[in-house]
């Protein structure tokens, strides 16, 4: 093989070659991969890190949002509880006011019953005291003579109580 033959011309060249690539390799391990090395250990620490942080931001955030959950039901509730209340503060107020009104009612019409009562007291001594004299007039001219005071008297309550009997049959 005519490839193979010229391996004795070459091979110091393939000697000097890898001797170059082995102290190449070297320095690039002792100068230049330990700096890139570090650099992505620190790289993939902050990485670490940021995700970390962000998986504490995150439970944070789901801590913060239940917290809003819970503090806007409990606003909720509140709210409800304060609408019920002032129903219920309404309603006795409503019913408050109502047997306000009926107990006003009930004493406006017992003054005006009273008041019917005592102008009817008044009125009956008032028709009374005329009956009596008109009956006494007209039984003195009918009779002509003057009475004495308990046939008056008599004549009177007789008369009031025949006008009280046909006042309360008409």
């Amino acid at each position: 093989m005519p490839q193979f033959e010229q391996f004795e011309v070459f091979s110091s060249l393939i000697f000097w070659s890898l001797l170059s690539f082995g102290i190449f390799f070297f320095l690039l391990k002792k100068f230049v991969f330990p700096p890139i090395l570090d650099t992505l250990e620190e790289r993939e620490k902050k990485i670490r890190e940021d995700i970390e942080s962000a998986d504490k931001l995150k439970q944070e955030a789901v801590a913060i949002k239940e917290s809003l959950e819970n503090e806007l039901k409990s606003a909720h509730e509140k709210a409800k509880t304060i609408v019920q209340m002032a129903t219920s503060e309404s309603k006795k107020i409503q019913e408050k006011s109502l047997e306000e009104t009926q107990s006003k009612v009930k004493q406006m019409q017992n003054d005006m019953e009273r008041e019917i009562e005592v102008a009817r007291n008044k009125l009956m001594s008032e028709v009374r005291g005329f009956t009596a004299a008109l009956t006494i007039s007209s039984t003195e001219k009918f009779l002509k003579k003057t009475m004495d005071d308990t046939d008056r008297k008599k004549l009177a309550e007789e008369s009031i109580e025949e006008v009280l009997k046909e006042m309360q049959q008409g």
